[in-house]
This record gives structure tokens, C-alpha cells and sequence, in this order.
């Protein structure tokens, strides 16, 4: 091997093993005299084992602290140990090792060679294959086992030979793009006269992708994106040295769950394989750029690729992972827990088997994701997922025993993600999904006290991690190409599942119903055994209502854009005036909820759009505060990963921005506990940041019902004082205000608290604890303005404070509270409500349309298989009666679920919402509520049936937003085909709905947002209505879709205030 460097020494090691003849050491540039990095080279007469690798490193190293490389050659094959000593050796090509080692050489200090390595280790790992870089833009697999079948896959490689030997500009212009000079020194790119189709960023060898420069405030990617944004061109391409990237121009792109930052394509041109020089060409030639180029072509074979893999694992788990779990699980909570099997124990049992999926499922991406160290480190990887991966793929079901062997290895690394490990170079982690405290984590606790056997974990773990393409080859399941909308699809579908236990044998219908079990018949759950099922019946769940990534991109787009650029603007006149410090302390002050968020899609892409607007805002205005936090956290998060230099070659000041905008600007409320912990863990996976705990995540995601609350402090009033006249004070008042600033602060502080550590996080929890205690009297007020609204109790006559905690004592009110789950807004979040214009910023979702109502055919159906489809009428009704004698435990379930839904429809109606008679429709009720909680200037962009916008059940809501505000967007989409909701009528139209309320000057006027000027009120409500109800034949046909979607979707020929 032979290497050029900046010093070469012979290397002496008196005491090397024999047969391995240490060589040369040559040392990289050292101009800060920080000890360059160093690569020490021997010949071997065998392969060395670890430890002689071992050896070799602590003698050449001793103490000092220098970043060393051994590589051991023998034979044609290179062993690379170190600069980590707990890492695992690297075996490559010796040719392949030196292309490597070379360039790590090459580069200006110790600093970027450590972080060259790095890289190149982290490809190895996640890859296999050298040369490239794929992190999250395509399906690696795609990549590297489809592509190359390419008919011009040859004729690619040739073309790819001269550009390789080309750098900078003169790549760029061999690549086939004509240039023009943007933004400080970037260039833009096209081709044959059309406009800009990309971005390039030339970095010198100073610079690096993801590091504030003297030319790039943030990063060189934050500005290089930011000009593409403004630009609005579809690909960023920067350059730096040997290495090519690709990003995309725009947020969302890209089939894994990652921001756009970190979402790229890279070639190292020195080092790349020459059966994969073709990507070069494919990928970054003007050709593959172009308008449904390559480049294109690629996204969209790899979506279809992540797709497909996603609809086979979400078969797997719904099929064969989560229901044996879920049966064994409840076996081991009765045997282990004392767990009582009846309808709560089995809803009990699977809360815990979900808890035990989520923990597998963020530890396969994060260990895929190269943010645990799997492949690094010799401790981790001895339990680690992929390790088992390997042992199961060649594992037949019936070779597992009765041992719960696969079960301590998992419960090993889960404690160690929760408490850290530093042998394995893992830090405390925490969050709550691996947590064992009972008061943190009931299910944990309850994981704790149960061990599942191999014969039934084995099986499961193998579904989840072995794949099985369509021709029928096995191998490991690629977790980075799956994106948030295919966990989520997951996640629904699970939502909508529970466990029973059958009254009888059971088999499955041609619908895939279970149904009573005949003679003959094969029986999948016998009598007496738990079984898992959804919500009507059917064996497997769907996850068919997961609302699309096209609606919820449209929403975001036409909401959290406008309401987050003129929150923005907000800020830069704060620095344009000098005061950084208010700049800094409001940075973050924009809050986005979604009150019945399941699985938290939409969350996770408001989480994107914001932290995009909010870096490219970055990149151009200097905010102190805000820059200086992130540094210091990417610091501590560096300092806590050790000697891991892949781990933290993933943390950036990007990263981080985004970790801080989901702890600070995101919120969510469910009435299912699941969907809470669906949604944590979705941020969790999309934000998490190596070296920094889980954040705490339960303040702004909230298990509670966002119709029966109190949604402001006027709501509550007017509920307790129905006489008061506006503007009157009173008793409730002063104690409201103080309690709630005094909660509010607490949770300032919260929010402000870094949570770099185990230890923060904890003290986060305190703070939560310690505002819900202070603003205690506050929610009990709500609650007893809950009781009043619905008559529970008789308000009489309140004049001091005694005669106010006798009436918040009553039990009714504690009862009332316990029963509804009420989400009280000002006391849940005083921070959004008791700020000037109190309120959300935005409100996101698609909330549910059914009506309150127990349907009684299908609860029982559910409880007795075949009474909703396998029975004539004549035979039902005398079943049914039979068997409700027979299960008086299930008959008082179902009256007692008749009458938390009747006192919900109660609560409801009796509630702010002009709603009419007859059962509820929750789609009205959350219609108003998400027009109540949205401040002066604040929008919500929802999925709301037609209905809503021309019938009659909310032509008071309708005309409430146009006195006070506006649509601003209202797009109608058939479900031709089911495109939009797979399993839905292909009839069915949808309205995509956005509406701004008004901001008041001083003398009341409503202004259109932003813009200073008043908004022809009168004339503008008249038309709207009208369009409304009568919208065009076009907006309704669907028939004149635009040509970037493939199904009808388009927005009426009319604008709304925009």
C-alpha cells in the first residue's frame, strides 16, 4: 500500500505479534498542531484476529490522544482498526482501502480527516458498497440491486469514466449544465436555454456540508437550500473536494423519515466503485436533473419500492407479528402480573404488546439509521437487531425453543438506550418508550415483570426484520426507505385493533371476518383463547384512512407557510431594530396543534415545514440566542458519544433545530392513549438527535378529549356566569389569570430547558408536574364549568373563595372530569392561550366523521363473531339475546359504553357548538372547535366532508368565519379509485379546507392578515357563502386535474383572502 502524506515514519513495534511486520506510519496535515491523523501500515503472514489489532493500536497509540488507522494487509485484503477502539476492524480490497485512506490524507486538518473516515466507516456499514451515499433520498436497496439492471447501465459506466477525474466547476459543466452566478458566490444551473433545474454550492477544503462558515452562517446545505427555495428550483448539488451531493429543493422529498438537510445522494469520486461510477450520470448530469430525468425516475421507483416494502411489513405485523405477541403477552401479564383477562386486561395486554413493537420498531431504525452502533461496537452488536437478523434469516420457526434468550438480548440493549452504556458507547436516552417506571411508564413497568419465550418472539422478530420481496428472495428489511407515511399506515391500522377472547372456535370468512366455526371448518382461535381483531370484526387491520402525504402537503402548504412566513417577519423586525433578545425569546413562539392527531402525520410534516422556513430564515438573519443554543447542544451531544465519530458526524446544528421546533412548537391531543404513544414515537424517530435524550414530549402531546373541555377562559366564564355582561370581572377571574401565568412560567422554562441530558429530562417532568399542580384550582374551575354546561350541577351563588371551593369539591365535578376527559386549553397550554391574541398559531388535521353513536349490531358483533354478517335477522336477534344473558360482565360494558357515549353527546351539544338535534356528528364539533382555538391571524386547514361546506348543519359556522375571518383555500377531491382513501367509495369528495381568522386594530376593524388593510367584509361573506354552496362544475367533477397529480384534485376558480 502505498499512500502520499505530509510525513511519512518507519514504523518500529518492538513488540508486534509475530508474523505481522509493521511498515510505515504516515501522518496527515497538522496545522493547528492538534496531532494529524494518523494511518500506521503492516504486512501479516495470517488474517489478524481483534485482538491482535488490538494490541497493535494501544502500542502505536500509548496514551496519547491522536486519531490513528491501523491497516494490517494480507493477502489482498486490508484490516482497518481504530481511530475508535471499541469499533469493530473494517475488511476491504487493499485497492479500495488505499483510495480511502488517501483521501482521509488529503484533507486539511485532523478535524476533517476524523470526519472523512467517519463517513467512509458509516457507508460501510449502512451500505456495504463503496463510493456512495445514500441517506434517505432513494431506496438503497433500489439502488444497489435494481438499478444496475438498467438496460444502459453499461453505456452509463463509459460516460462516467472522464467525469470522475473531474473537480468543482469543470465537473459541473461536464456533468452538461450551463451556468449563471446566485447568491454569495453559489451558481445556478440549466440546460438547452430552459430555466434553473438546480443550486450548486462550491465549498473550499476548509468547509464542511453541515458546519457554520465564514460564508455560511448556518451551514453551507442550510444556504444552499435556502436559495433553492427562493428559486424555486428542485435540486441542490454541492460540492467539496472528491465528494458530489444531491439534495432535493424542496422539503418532503425523499423516501426516508428524515429532514431535508439531512435527506441527500452522494458520490466520492475518488473512492467509488467502478461498476457503480454510472450513478454518477444517472443522478447529477443535467440529463437526470431534467424534468422527468433520471433523477426523477428514481424517486419515483424508489417510492414504489418503500411502498411495497411497507405494505409487506404492515402485513406481517398485522398477520404474523402482532397478534401471537398480543396472545402471549396476555398469557405472561395473567401468569406473571396477576392480570385479570376480562375487557380491560385484554385492552391492558395490548397497550403492552404495541409498547413492545414501537421499542423494536425504533431500535431497527435507529440501528439502520447508524444512530445506535450497530456494526461499531463488538458489546452492542453481540444483541443487537441486526445481529439477530442475520441468525434468523436461515431459522425455520420450529427450530426456536421454550428459553427466552432473543428476550434478554432485547431487554439488554433497551436498558441500556434508557439508562446508556458506555462499554456499548451509548448515552442515556430515556423518553418514556424504554422506560421501567411504573409513574413514567405503566406499560414498561409492566414489561418489566414478563419474558417472552423464543418459540414465539423468534417467529415475530423474524417477520419484522427478514423481508421477502416479490421474486421470492430473502433479506434484511431496509428501515431508513420507510418513511412516515408508511409507519403511520401501520400505526392506524392499529389503532383501529383490540384483543378479545373467543366464546367459542372461530374461523375466518371469505371477507376475512371472523365468524363461528363450523365442523370442518379450520379453526384460528378456539374457544376460550385471546384473539386479535378491528373495530368491526375482520382478522386484519388496514390502516386505510391514514390521510395522504398529497392532502396533508396541500394543507401545510396553504396554513403553517402563510402563518409561519409572517411569524417570521415578526422576528426580523425585532432584529432590524436591535432587539436580539426579544428576536431569541419569540424565535420559537409559533404553536401548531392537531386535536385528534392518531398517529401524528400531520405533526411530522409540520415538524419539517417549520424547521425549513426556520433554517432558511437562519440562513440570512443572525439570532444569538437561537444559534448559540444550538452549538452548545451539539457540544454535549458530540461529548457524549465518546470515541463514536460516526454517531456524531450525524449531529448538526439542522438536526437540532429540528429536535427544538417539535419540543417547543408542536402539539397534539387523542382521545386513544395509543395514538399518543403512536405519535411520540413518530417524533421521536424523525427528530432524534445521537448523544441527546428523547425529548420530552408530554406537554404538547396530550391524551384527552379536545371536544369536552374548556377552550378559553371567555368559554368557561360564560359557562359559570351565563348573566355576565362582556368585559365584566369577577371572582374567577383574578384567580384564573394568576394561576395560569404562574403555570405559564414553568412551562416557559420548561420549553427554554435544553434537555442535553438524562437529568434535564428529568427535570422536565418536574417543571410539568409542579405547572399542573399550580394551575390546579384553574382546571378545577374548567371542570366545574364542564359539570355546569351539561347540568350536573346547580351553579347557585359564589361570592368569596369559600363558596368557591365548595362548589369545585363536589364530587359530580371530579366525577364529571374523570368520565369526559376533558381537555382544558388554557390549562394544558398557558403558554399559547394566555400569550397576547391568545390561540394556536395553526391547527392541522383530518378529524374524524362518525356519529356519537353505539351501533348495537356492531359492538356485539365484535364481542360474538358471525352475529354481524354470518346470520340472517331471524337468527340474530334470539343469539344476541342469548348471549347477553349468558356474559352479564359484557352486557354492563355495553351499557356503560351506552352511556359514556350518550354523556358525550351531552357534553357536546351542551358545549359551543351550534350542532342542531339528533346524534352528533364529531366533523361539526371539531369544525368549530378548531375555528375556536386558532388565535387572531391563525389558520387551520382541515379534511372536512362536503357537507360542511354548503349544508345546513354548519351554516352558522360558516357564517361565524365570515364575519370574523375567511376561507383563504377550499379544494374539493374525488376518490376516483380510492386514491386518496383506498377502501372508500371511489365517489366520495373530500373538501381540503383552510381558513384565516381576521386581526382586530385598535378600533376593532378586522385587517386581512399582514397587510395592514380592512377586508370588504360585507361583500366578501355574501360571495363565499355563495361559492360555497354552489361551487363550479369543474371543482366538482375533479374532471381538469393538474398535471403533477395522477388523480382529480384541484382548487375551485376562486380565491378566498389570498
Amino acid at each position: 500500500m502505498r499512500l502520499s502524506a505530509d510525513k511519512t515514519v518507519k514504523w518500529t513495534a518492538a513488540s508486534a505479534p509475530d508474523g505481522v511486520a509493521p511498515d510505515k506510519v504516515y501522518f496527515g496535515p497538522d496545522p493547528h498542531h492538534l496531532g494529524g491523523f494518523q494511518v500506521a501500515v503492516a504486512r501479516a503472514a495470517s488474517a489478524p484476529s481483534r485482538q491482535v489489532l488490538r494490541e497493535l493500536f494501544n502500542a502505536r497509540k500509548g496514551k496519547t490522544q491522536v486519531q490513528l488507522t491501523i491497516a494490517i494487509l494480507h493477502d489482498e485484503t486490508a484490516y482497518l482498526f481504530g481511530p475508535d477502539p471499541q469499533a469493530q476492524a473494517v475488511e476491504l480490497p487493499i485497492e479500495q482501502a488505499q483510495r480511502q485512506l488517501q483521501s482521509v490524507l488529503a484533507e486539511p486538518d485532523v478535524l476533517a480527516a476524523t470526519e472523512r473516515y467517519a463517513a467512509f466507516r458509516k457507508a460501510n456499514d449502512t451500505i456495504g458498497v463503496a463510493g456512495f451515499t445514500n441517506s434517505g433520498l432513494f431506496a438503497t436497496h433500489h439502488i444497489t440491486s435494481n438499478v444496475p439492471k438498467r438496460s444502459d447501465w453499461e453505456a452509463l459506466g463509459n460516460n462516467a469514466e472522464p467525469l470522475l477525474s473531474k473537480r468543482g466547476k469543470q465537473l459541473v459543466e461536464a456533468l452538461g449544465f450551463g451556468t449563471s452566478p446566485g447568491p454569495n458566490g453559489t451558481m445556478l444551473l440549466s440546460t438547452g436555454g430552459h430555466p434553473p433545474r438546480a443550486v450548486a454550492v462550491l465549498l473550499d477544503d476548509t468547509e464542511q456540508f453541515d458546519t457554520k462558515t465564514q460564508r455560511f452562517q448556518l451551514s453551507p446545505v442550510a444556504f444552499g437550500l435556502a436559495v433553492a427555495s427562493r428559486q424555486e428550483v428542485p435540486w441542490l448539488i454541492v460540492l467539496r473536494k472528491d465528494q458530489i451531493r444531491l439534495y432535493p429543493g424542496r422539503d418532503g422529498v425523499g423516501v426516508g423519515s428524515k429532514g431535508q438537510a439531512e435527506t441527500f445522494f452522494e458520490v466520492d469520486l475518488s473512492t467509488i466503485d467502478a461498476e457503480y461510477g454510472a450513478l454518477l450520470p444517472l443522478i447529477f448530469s443535467a440529463d437526470a436533473l431534467a424534468v422527468d430525468g433520471s433523477a426523477d425516475e428514481l424517486l419515483r421507483d424508489s417510492s414504489r419500492y418503500a411502498t411495497a416494502l411497507g405494505e409487506r411489513l404492515r402485513e406481517r405485523i398485522y398477520d404474523e407479528i402482532v397478534p401471537p405477541l398480543a396472545i402471549e403477552v396476555a398469557r405472561r401479564l395473567a401468569k406473571s402480573a396477576g392480570v385479570t383477562l376480562d375487557a380491560e386486561g385484554l385492552a391492558l395486554a395490548y397497550r403492552v404488546t404495541l409498547h413492545v413493537l414501537f421499542r423494536l420498531i425504533f431500535q431497527a431504525y435507529a440501528e439502520d439509521r447508524g444512530l445506535l452502533p450497530s456494526g461499531r461496537n463488538e458489546g452492542f452488536d453481540a444483541n443487537s437487531l441486526k445481529t439477530n437478523a442475520r441468525r434468523l434469516i436461515d431459522t425455520d420457526p420450529g427450530d426456536f425453543g421454550d428459553s427466552s434468550t432473543i428476550w434478554f438480548d432485547l431487554v439488554q440493549v433497551w436498558n441500556a438506550i434508557d439508562h446508556g452504556n458506555p462499554q456499548w458507547q451509548i448515552p442515556s436516552y430515556n423518553g418514556g418508550l424504554f422506560s421501567n417506571d411504573p409513574d413514567r411508564s405503566p406499560e414498561g413497568a409492566l414489561i418489566k415483570r414478563i419474558e417472552l419465550p423464543d418459540n414465539v418472539l423468534g417467529p415475530a422478530l423474524r417477520s419484522l426484520l427478514i423481508d421477502i420481496n416479490e421474486d421470492g428472495v430473502l433479506g434484511a428489511v431496509d428501515f431508513r426507505s420507510l418513511s412516515v407515511r408508511e409507519f403511520g399506515t401501520i400505526y392506524e391500522g392499529l389503532l383501529e385493533s383490540s384483543l378479545s377472547q373467543a366464546e367459542q372456535n372461530l374461523t375466518v370468512d371469505k371477507s376475512g371476518a371472523w365468524v363461528p366455526a363450523k365442523k370442518g371448518d379450520e379453526v384460528y382461535a378456539r374457544s376460550g383463547s385471546v384473539y386479535f381483531h378491528t373495530a368491526s370484526g375482520e382478522r386484519k387491520a388496514t390502516g386505510s384512512y391514514f390521510t395522504p402525504k398529497v392532502v396533508v402537503d396541500h394543507l401545510i402548504e396553504r396554513s403553517v407557510v402563510p402563518a409561519l412566513t409572517t411569524h417570521l417577519e415578526k422576528i426580523a423586525g425585532y432584529l432590524d431594530k436591535g432587539d436580539a433578545s426579544a428576536a431569541a425569546r419569540e424565535f420559537f413562539d409559533f404553536r401548531v396543534a392537531d386535536l385528534a392527531m392518531g398517529s401524528g402525520h400531520f405533526l411530522v410534516a409540520a415538524v419539517d415545514k417549520i424547521e425549513a422556513l426556520m433554517r432558511s430564515f437562519l440562513t440570512v438573519h443572525t439570532v444569538p440566542g437561537v444559534t448559540e443554543e444550538l452549538l452548545r447542544l451539539a457540544v454535549i451531544a458530540r461529548d457524549a458519544l465518546g470515541t463514536d465519530d460516526v454517531a456524531k458526524s450525524e449531529v448538526d446544528e439542522v438536526g437540532l433545530l429540528r429536535r427544538q421546533v417539535a419540543r417547543r412548537c408542536i402539539y397534539g391531543l387523542d382521545v386513544n392513549p395509543m395514538a399518543v404513544e403512536l405519535a411520540r414515537l413518530a417524533l421521536w424517530i424523525h427528530t432524534f438527535v445521537p448523544g441527546l435524550p428523547m425529548s420530552n414530549l408530554d406537554h404538547g402531546l396530550v391524551n384527552a378529549n379536545s371536544l369536552t373541555g374548556v377552550g378559553t377562559i371567555d368559554e368557561a366564564l360564560d359557562a359559570l356566569q351565563p348573566r355576565r355582561q362582556p368585559g365584566e370581572m369577577s371572582l374567577f377571574d383574578e384567580i384564573l389569570t394568576d394561576q395560569l401565568e404562574s403555570s405559564k412560567t414553568l412551562l416557559v422554562d420548561l420549553a427554554n430547558a435544553s434537555e442535553a441530558n438524562k437529568a434535564e429530562v428529568e427535570e422536565g417532568s418536574r417543571l410539568l408536574a409542579q405547572a399542573r399542580e399550580a394551575a390546579g384550582t384553574a382546571r378545577q374551575i374548567f371542570d366545574a364549568a364542564v359539570a355546569a354546561r351539561i347540568g350536573a350541577i346547580d351553579l347557585g351563588a359564589i361570592f368569596d373563595r369559600d363558596s368557591l371551593n365548595r362548589l369545585i369539591s363536589r364530587p359530580e365535578v371530579g366525577e364529571t372530569a374523570q368520565h369526559l376527559q376533558p381537555a382544558h386549553m388554557p390549562y394544558l397550554f398557558p403558554e399559547v392561550f394566555q400569550r397576547k391574541r391568545g390561540g394556536f398559531d395553526v391547527l392541522l388535521g383530518n378529524p374524524p366523521w362518525e356519529k356519537m353513536k353505539v351501533e348495537e349490531r356492531i359492538w356485539w358483533g365484535t364481542r360474538l363473531p358471525g352475529l354481524a354478517r354470518g346470520m340472517t335477522q331471524a337468527e340474530r336477534i334470539p343469539a344476541l339475546a342469548a348471549f347477553r344473558a349468558s356474559r352479564p360482565d359484557l352486557e354492563a360494558e355495553y351499557i356503560a359504553d351506552v352511556a359514556r357515549v350518550g354523556a358525550m353527546n351531552q357534553v357536546i351539544k351542551s358545549g359551543p357548538f351550534k350542532l342542531g338535534s339528533g346524534d352528533t356528528d364529531l366533523y361539526k364539533a371539531f369544525a368549530w372547535r378548531n375555528w375556536q382555538l386558532i388565535r387572531e391571524g391563525g389558520r387551520f386547514g382541515v379534511v372536512l366532508p362536503p357537507g360542511a361546506l354548503s349544508g345546513s348543519g354548519l351554516a352558522d359556522w360558516r357564517k361565524e368565519i365570515l364575519a370574523s375571518g375567511t376561507f383563504s383555500d377550499v379544494c374539493f377531491i374525488i376518490n376516483n379509485g380510492g386514491w386518496i382513501f383506498p377502501n372508500v367509495d371511489g365517489r366520495y369528495t373530500v373538501g381540503l379546507t383552510v381558513a384565516e381568522r381576521a386581526v382586530s386594530d385598535r378600533r376593532g376593524r378586522a385587517l386581512s392578515r399582514g397587510r395592514g388593510r380592512s377586508l370588504p367584509r360585507s361583500r366578501s361573506a355574501r360571495t363565499q357563502e355563495r361559492l360555497l354552496k354552489y361551487p363550479s362544475p369543474s371543482s366538482r367533477s375533479g374532471r381538469q386535474a393538474p398535471s403533477s397529480l395522477s388523480s382529480p384534485m384541484q382548487s375551485p376558480p376562486w380565491s378566498f383572502g389570498r
